[in-house]
């Protein structure tokens, strides 16, 4: 049950917003419904991960970081828009359920989902062997600072999920792997 409503009648910037939303995605999500009650961190998050997806991760490794942190922040409503969206990528469920377990299938993968955990649960502090590793998995220092800004950006929404307890308007995940 949300302790946050969603907006139903957006204004000005909010509106513009939420319109061009349901333009690309047939829908508005009621997570940035939710967040339109600041106009402004809305477009501040969607810039964001416009601009990422620019980044050298691909498409699929984002999901892979948003199951990861999702999972990591157990935020159900999260899990379940990505898991949706996942697959969408090409992840297969299998892939999907991994990256929640915080596992991958080729090393670099590995050190992405690893990284965003550790970045969750350690609060950014990675020691100079576990860095060392993700290294050696392929992790450069341009992916370990995407990941990163992958991370802030999912830490957000989850966050933002649950202090709103924001309704899933998605086919709901359990949160238990």
């Amino acid at each position: 049950m949300s302790r946050i409503e969603k907006l139903v009648n957006p204004q000005g910037a909010a509106e513009i917003t939420l319109s061009a939303i349901n333009k690309k995605l047939g829908m508005v999500p009621n997570l940035y419904a939710t967040i339109a009650h600041s106009p402004t961190v809305l477009n501040a998050i969607l810039a964001l991960g416009d601009e990422l997806g620019k980044g050298k991760l691909t498409a699929r490794q984002r999901e892979l970081v948003a199951l990861a942190v999702g999972q990591t922040n157990a935020c159900q409503y999260c899990l379940s828009a990505h898991t949706l969206i996942a697959s969408s990528t090409g992840l297969s469920k299998d892939e999907i359920l991994a990256a929640r377990k915080i596992t991958a299938d080729n090393p670099l993968d590995q050190a992405i989902v690893e990284f965003a955990a550790l970045s969750v649960k350690q609060r950014g502090v990675i020691s100079d062997e576990q860095l060392q590793q993700l290294q050696a998995k392929g992790l450069t220092d341009e992916l370990l600072f995407e990941v990163l800004a992958q991370v802030a950006l999912n830490t957000f929404t989850n966050y933002a999920n649950h202090i709103a307890g924001t309704d899933v308007d998605f086919p709901a995940v359990s949160l238990t792997v």
